[in-house]
């Protein structure tokens, strides 16, 4: 998948035809309402596979305490993503680096760890890896937030699939990707961020796309 998101060109076009930006506004509204009705004092929000930066951007305007760290593999998205946090530039710091590695990331402690289609491109092992990197970096109390593609019997996911294109339009031939492992079910997700020291739920869930809240602390 890398040498896809190294191509600007492809970059370019994934975000011009980004179907489900309408369809992940809300999810991303709830994981910022959840966060912000708990309480917690935000200072610091790490987002993985940051992409355009928008979900990041979201968090940094709900607190505007708080700096935001963005991470991704692709100098492309940074691009984008500047002008998307241009308003909030003086508290981002850019990363780019292989999020499927997050232990070799220089991040740093977090209140919030948030991620958006990402995880489902990592195996069942660096899945747990992840999880249990994001519950270190949140330390005693934090929350994280995976907004993601998992997956269902495979007559549902093709009954989802179907009916996303129906009414989310489908995405030019030229911006398909492949993925090197399965979608992981959301119980299988549950019970890794249970292992890890999580207390989770799923938020919200549309076709195949759901949103995993993980938080750690009383």
């Amino acid at each position: 998948m890398a040498h896809e998101w190294d191509s600007a060109e492809y970059v370019k076009d994934w975000y011009r035809h980004d179907t489900q930006v309408q369809l992940l506004t809300l999810p991303m509204e709830i994981a910022v309402a959840l966060v912000s009705d708990d309480g917690l004092p935000v200072g610091r929000v790490i987002d993985l596979g940051s992409g355009p930066g928008r979900f990041l951007a979201r968090f940094l305007d709900e607190f505007p305490q708080a700096e935001g760290v963005w991470v991704d593999s692709s100098p492309h998205m940074a691009e984008i993503a500047r002008e998307t946090l241009a308003r909030v530039a003086d508290r981002v710091t850019f990363l780019i680096a292989d999020a499927s590695r997050p232990g070799d990331l220089d991040g740093g402690q977090a209140d919030v760890v948030v991620t958006s289609r990402m995880v489902h491109h990592f195996s069942p092992q660096e899945i747990r890896s992840f999880y249990d990197w994001a519950a270190r970096a949140l330390g005693d109390r934090g929350y994280l937030i995976n907004l993601d593609h998992f997956g269902s019997p495979p007559d549902w996911e093709s009954r989802y699939r179907s009916i996303r294109r129906r009414l989310l339009g489908a995405r030019p031939a030229s911006q398909s990707h492949g993925h090197d492992h399965h979608f992981q079910p959301l119980d299988r997700h549950l019970e890794w961020l249970g292992a890890a020291g999580f207390d989770s739920d799923v938020a919200w869930k549309a076709f195949h796309t759901a949103l995993l809240v993980g938080r750690i602390g009383d």
